[in-house]
């Protein structure tokens, strides 16, 4: 077997064992090439050499045992750049007959610029084995390559009318009049191009907010998918409604948006609706003064995607929850699709109408996670690639070791980074981003305190400080306040009276009876232990 035979099998066996996020980032980039005999592994730099060493170096050994029980030549990995190559489409060991099949068939292809044809070498002697290749099936295309595919022939449509309009003055006078005759079809499509414009504006959709700008990784990847899919079939009951819930500068908004920019791309005459609950709760209020509930309610009833951000605002409010109760049972007995996102699940939601609670659960409700450290570096790497900044992998993990809490700060590092790359006329590297962000930094080296516990567990869970210490005993205050003393016990060197004092003036016995229960819940309720286990993850990373 060579090394242009072995690495795509060892990058198949990587890619299947490993997180796809994990292998798009430091597996699929790696080169390779020969030097004295022995098969070398390229990574880019050191960074990235230190890193495939340590993390990633016993899985790809073994993958090669795998591939080359033997082990007769050796593999080494080097800094440098060698020969990029692709995964194999499916696993081939090299002893068996079809591992030679598999390489007598590549040398008598030549693949051309389409990926998805395979073009045979002409041999008349194998007019079975070119009958053979014309019937093989046809890839299936996924809904994406189909909108992406309308969307390009649109614009080389639009693109094609002004080269025709250019050539019609001074070619034949009959092809003048032709072009003559097609002036109110060139109009027709600029009025259909401006009502599509018109109604996207209506939509209060983002253009940026894409599928296509969208990070995957293990906090989102659930709910992508369940994302995409409703954007493919909208209205479907088992979806509907699909309910996105998490803490503050997770993506909530940004992964919503994009079923909304998805579902118009493939249909422009669909009617779409983004809004956040405070402008239902002004609409309410204008409906009241003009007594015009009616009219109010039959302007969401008519479309076919309700997208509400921050539901939870319309809790305590009796008529507001009133309205949206009758404009949600409407367009749900319609089959049109309903999208809501919240901090919290739906039965959490404290002044919440309880029949409003019950429908929320109706369909999907699923959790967007504080991202891993992969998934913050893949989110700093789109960006740079968005902006078109040159950000090296150093810099993008230094930043993504530093911001843990959330996306939203995330991106305003980012930005305060390029910002101080711009003005220093500096490549972005370690020393600018430690420059840029020196006051984030002092605050994230100093040691564990009562406060920094406080105040991660209250942005966490959506609450003031003031709440968490204050005397309410509401079940969505209460459960975090324990959460945070128990943290405090652990993660601090404090006294239970300490602690209790620091939480408004409680007792000591408040602090023991909390971390009891916290401990009790950990053993028997699923969702306190992943909030736990996220919020120690928060602040110990």
């Amino acid at each position: 077997m060579t090394l242009t035979e072995f690495w795509p099998q060892c990058l198949l066996q990587l890619k299947q064992s490993l997180p796809a996020q994990q292998y798009q980032m430091w597996i699929a980039p790696l080169t390779v090439g020969e030097e004295n005999g022995n098969w070398v592994i390229f990574a880019r730099n050191t960074f990235t050499f230190n890193h495939i060493r340590e993390r990633f170096w016993p899985a790809v050994e073994s993958a090669r045992q795998t591939i080359l029980p033997d082990g007769s030549t050796p593999l080494i990995l080097k800094i440098g750049q060698g020969r990029p190559l692709q995964a194999a489409t499916q696993a081939v060991l090299p002893s068996t007959p079809a591992s030679t099949a598999a390489v007598d068939t590549a040398a008598a292809t030549v693949v051309t610029e389409n990926p998805a044809e395979i073009i045979p070498k002409t041999d008349p002697a194998a007019p079975e084995a070119t009958a053979k290749t014309r019937a093989a099936p046809k890839r299936t295309e996924s809904a994406q390559d189909i909108i992406a595919k309308r969307l390009r022939h649109s614009q080389s449509k639009s693109d094609s009318s002004p080269a025709d309009n250019s050539e019609s003055s001074n070619i034949k006078p009959a092809k003048a009049e032709k072009h003559e005759a097609a002036a109110p079809a060139i109009a027709a499509d600029s009025a259909h191009e401006n009502s599509k414009k018109s109604r996207y504006t209506e939509t209060n959709l983002n253009p940026e907010h894409t599928f296509a700008a969208l990070v995957q990784g293990k906090g989102n990847r659930l709910a992508h998918a369940a994302a995409l899919s409703i954007a493919e079939n909208p209205g479907n009951s088992m979806y509907n409604p699909f309910f996105v819930y998490g803490s503050t500068g997770l993506g909530k908004t940004h992964l919503v948006q994009a079923i909304g920019n998805q579902l118009f791309a493939a249909e422009a005459k669909v009617k779409i609706r983004y809004i956040h609950a405070d402008e239902f709760i002004r609409g309410i209020m204008n409906a009241f003064h003009a007594k015009s509930f009616d009219a109010m309610r039959q302007q969401y009833q008519q479309v076919d995607l309700l997208i509400m951000d921050d539901v939870q605002f319309i809790a305590g409010k009796d008529r507001t929850m009133e309205e949206f109760f009758y404009v949600y049972n409407h367009l749900i007995d319609e089959k049109k699709q309903v999208i809501l996102t919240c901090d919290t699940l739906p039965t959490h939601i404290d002044g919440m109408d309880d029949r409003l609670k019950s429908r929320f659960s109706w369909g999907l409700s699923l959790e967007l996670e504080p991202p891993e450290l992969e998934m913050r570096v893949a989110i700093l790497q789109k960006k740079a690639e968005l902006a078109q900044v040159k950000l090296e992998d150093e810099a993008a993990f230094f930043i993504a070791k530093h911001i843990r809490s959330n996306v939203r700060e995330l991106e305003g590092a980012f930005k305060r980074v390029v910002a101080q790359s711009r003005f220093a006329s500096r490549p972005i590297d370690v020393g600018l981003a430690t420059e840029a962000l020196q006051d984030i930094l002092a605050v994230n080296h100093k040691p564990m305190t009562l406060e920094h516990i406080q105040n991660t567990v209250a942005k966490f869970y959506g609450i003031t400080i003031s709440d968490m210490v204050g005397k309410k005993r509401t079940r969505n205050l209460a459960r975090p306040r324990q959460i945070a003393m128990t943290l405090a016990k652990e993660l601090t060197p404090l006294s239970l009276p300490a602690i209790g004092s620091g939480f408004g003036g409680r007792d000591h016995t408040t602090v023991m009876h909390a971390v009891k229960s916290i401990s009790k819940l950990r053993k028997n309720d699923a969702e306190t232990t992943k909030a736990y286990e996220t919020l120690m993850m928060i602040l110990r990373d």
